[in-house]
């Protein structure tokens, strides 16, 4: 069976199922605005940590479902919400940026403006025994019930550094821009999505930001580098080594075709010769030190190097809901489980899902949708005095994968199998260089326009 004929199987085995499931979503959901008269003067509150992809799921679905006297409150230490998905190539072409970032007011507004849901922006850095968080402000707030998806932190551009405020996250991207810009040698260091994505961009867009920056400022003073050396170092002998190894080998034969160096099996340590205030991966120039006794110098070192959860939050008095590696440990109905000794006991009013938690699952946005859907229907049981009793299983749909490969290509890969033996290519054209973000903004209830700019 060819890939176009198995992606068409496995859209008409799965669309139904979530096709009818959003159908009934959406009637709920008009029933809901029909039916809800708002908070009481002290409503019971379910607070929401992080409002990334899963957390801005779960307050939608909350949104739309909690009963009249319930409220859901958001905690989220940026103002603006980043469309995470299209920061590498913003990062690399110029002119974008902005429309990467859309402020939680406007993407609350239905919810606020019904009373349902609130926005607080700030950062939790510990949550109490006594039904608290408290924030960096100092500030303490309440809950009946928690849910944390703080996700993970990764280096910029994957997550940015300064984008607490759209201007600070603008201006982060476009120092990247301007130092890649410049670079004659590029070395990333990670074989994963963010680090593919960044490097096919990075040289496949190379002349193009070098055309515009000529027109800006004039040929005589244009410092940019459109024939780029560039180069990605992997630990691991497989790129992408989350996914099957066809991926691997479609990804590494467009690497090829692109003159893009490809080090694997290799785990560097890095010398940066400047900018020693600055985070590391940030573009700075330096030496990469490989097993072999190898130096190689680059004018722009990026790193694009794992996920560390942050649960920082659970350690002053959760200590024993974290496991080694620092994720939240849950139970199946994804409720935080505060003893690793009672790993099927957890606690019924604070739950946990998405990057930062051991679900299981991967760790990808689509994958804390299907948690969202959970943990929603375990608390609406349990306001009702119903146990939870909804279970979070992963399904083959979770670790699908959309992947831009530069200017000119992109694929769509799916594993239909644990075994990675099964599986869906599709090779296709290179997406919009906008990544069409200002048409995926619906996909948040919003529609972007011209003075979101501002």
């Amino acid at each position: 069976m060819g890939d176009k004929l198995r992606f068409f199987a496995f859209l008409v085995t799965y669309l139904p199922s979530f096709a009818g499931a959003g159908l009934v979503r959406k009637l709920r959901a008009l029933i809901h605005g029909w039916t809800y008269k708002g908070p009481t003067d002290n409503p019971k509150v379910v607070l929401v940590v992080g409002g990334s992809f899963a957390g801005h799921q779960l307050m939608a679905r909350l949104a739309d479902s909690l009963p009249t006297g319930w409220q859901a409150v958001l905690v989220e230490k940026n103002e603006h919400f980043n469309w995470s998905f299209a920061l590498p190539r913003f990062s690399v072409v110029p002119g974008h940026e902005k429309t990467a970032f859309m402020a939680y007011t406007r993407i609350m507004a239905k919810g606020v403006q019904r009373g349902v849901t609130r926005f607080i922006q700030g950062e939790v850095v510990s949550v109490t025994a006594d039904k608290h968080v408290q924030l960096a402000s100092g500030a303490i707030v309440p809950y009946d019930i928690l849910v944390v998806a703080t996700g993970s932190a990764q280096r910029p551009p994957a997550k940015l550094l300064g984008s607490t405020h759209k201007d600070t996250a603008c201006a982060e991207l476009r120092t990247l821009q301007d130092r890649i810009r410049r670079a004659r040698t590029v070395a990333v260091v990670g074989g994963g999505a963010v680090g593919i994505e960044l490097v096919t961009d990075i040289k496949t867009y190379a002349g193009v930001v070098a055309e515009r920056n000529r027109a800006l400022v004039g040929e005589d003073k244009d410092d940019s580098v459109a024939d780029k050396d560039v180069t990605i170092v992997h630990p691991r002998t497989q790129l992408l080594n989350r996914f099957g190894p066809r991926l691997h080998e479609h990804v590494a034969g467009v690497l090829a075709s692109q003159n893009i160096h490809v080090e694997l099996g290799q785990r560097v340590t890095i010398e940066y010769t400047d900018g020693a205030d600055e985070p590391a991966g940030a573009g700075r120039p330096g030496t990469l030190h490989f097993p072999d006794g190898r130096t190689v110098q680059y004018d722009c070192i990026l790193l694009c190097t794992g996920l560390t959860p942050n649960s920082g939050l659970f350690r002053d008095n959760f200590e024993g809901a974290l496991t080694e590696a620092g994720e939240v440990r849950v139970t199946p109905g994804l409720q935080v489980v505060a003893d690793e000794k009672k790993s099927s006991c957890g606690l019924s009013d604070v739950y946990a899902f998405g990057d930062v938690a051991a679900t299981g699952g991967p760790k990808m946005a689509r994958a804390g949708f299907f948690q969202a859907n959970v943990i929603v229907d375990n608390i609406l049981a349990s306001i009702k005095g119903k146990p939870a009793t909804y279970r979070y299983v992963p399904s083959v749909v979770e670790p699908s994968l959309k992947l831009t490969l530069g200017k000119d290509a992109t694929v769509v890969y799916v594993d239909l199998n644990k075994a990675q033996t099964r599986s869906i290519l599709l090779p296709k054209k290179g997406d919009a260089e906008d990544m069409y973000v200002k048409q995926s903004w619906h996909f948040m209830g919003v529609t972007y326009n011209d003075d979101d700019d501002e």
